[in-house]
């Protein structure tokens, strides 16, 4: 097959753009707020303080390091993916390289929020530094936001059919699962709209975000080939479903450490209605709207409501804040070895 990056204009100039540093004072109040509200809500409800903080003293540390491994596997799949596409482009890269990346690229967007856009950028120039060329590595992340809403819809509406089985499809629900749809169908859309369209130029509303502007216009510039290559569309829609489902395994053996048990349909459905939560909230990490939104599903769903919240502020502190440690590292590496951010370590 022809090579999908073949005579495309290299856009190392705007990926060679400052990337957007400064922080954000003030991003995660919202969001903090409404976890608080959540933690206070439930104990000053159930009266169970202490129940609360017994679940958080017996878990059992076999199953917090299932969790941490299942939370690894995350990340390679992350890596295959990308490595994957970088295959396509005839360009040899380390998955556990590209994991680390990934890695990176969360630590980068919780402490320097700026929508997924600055981490992006940063991946983008991690992966030229692998030998990618510039129209190869922003179709790598373009690529990867495509199959993750794939997967995420496919998942979702699973998880509609299971809720509607066991008669819990509220009006909550429903609102959630309409206004994920339209962000579904919204952003692949945008993507395979603007890809190719390299005469393209955005307007002035596209300052307004940190690096928004250079962004559109490296999308604008991607070869289509490769976005609409439907071999890579479906191996990394089956990648990230396998990411929910680690995910969900992961929330599932932090309800077994506390000493509950919980059917797979039900972890998996509480968890993707949460990640819908988490994606139509637009707060960086979905902060309080996730944990609301999963200590809900999971109560209504037979778990007990002391217990849902205690494997929750778990499945967060290992899937957001934990990484947390090792991707500042990384950072730190990087930023010493006076490499631009992205560069990936090669031991």
């Amino acid at each position: 097959m022809p090579e999908p990056t073949a005579g495309a204009p290299d856009q190392g100039g705007l990926l060679d753009s400052p990337l957007p540093l400064r922080r954000r004072r003030g991003w995660w109040l919202p969001g903090a707020v409404l976890l608080i509200a959540l933690v206070v809500f439930v104990l000053a409800r159930h009266a169970e303080e202490k129940q609360f903080l017994h679940l958080l003293r017996q878990a059992r540390p076999g199953w917090l390091l299932m969790a941490v491994l299942l939370q690894l596997a995350t990340y390679l799949c992350d890596g295959v993916l990308w490595q994957r596409v970088l295959a396509r482009a005839s360009v040899r890269a380390s998955v556990w390289g590209l994991a680390r990346l990934s890695l990176m690229k969360l630590t980068f967007d919780q402490v320097i929020p700026t929508a997924g856009i600055g981490g992006s950028m940063m991946v983008a120039r991690g992966l030229r530094k692998e030998g990618a060329s510039s129209g190869a590595a922003v179709a790598a992340i373009l690529l990867t936001l495509l199959c993750f809403y794939v997967a995420q819809a496919l998942s979702v509406g699973w998880s509609l059919v299971y809720l509607w089985m066991h008669q819990e499809l509220d009006a909550l629900v429903k609102w959630m699962a309409t206004a994920f749809s339209v962000v579904a169908i919204a952003v692949p859309v945008g993507i395979l709209l603007l890809a190719g369209r390299g005469s393209w130029r955005p307007g002035r509303w596209s300052r307004r975000l940190p690096g928004l502007a250079n962004l559109l216009r490296t999308m604008s510039e991607v070869p289509p080939a490769l976005l609409r290559d439907g071999r890579l569309l479906a191996e990394g829609s089956v990648l990230q479903v396998a990411i929910f489902v680690l995910d969900a395994a992961t929330l599932g053996v932090l309800v077994l450490a506390l000493g509950e048990a919980a059917s797979l349909g039900t972890l998996f459905a509480s968890f993707m209605m949460a990640s819908v939560a988490q994606t139509v909230s637009f707060i960086p990490g979905g902060v309080g709207t996730f944990e609301a939104a999963s200590v809900a599903m999971l109560s209504f769903l037979g778990l007990p409501v002391e217990a849902a919240l205690t494997a929750t502020l778990l499945f967060r502190g290992f899937t957001l804040w934990l990484p947390l440690l090792p991707g500042f590292y990384l950072l730190h590496w990087s930023m010493r070895r006076g490499e631009p951010l992205g560069g990936i370590p090669s031991h």
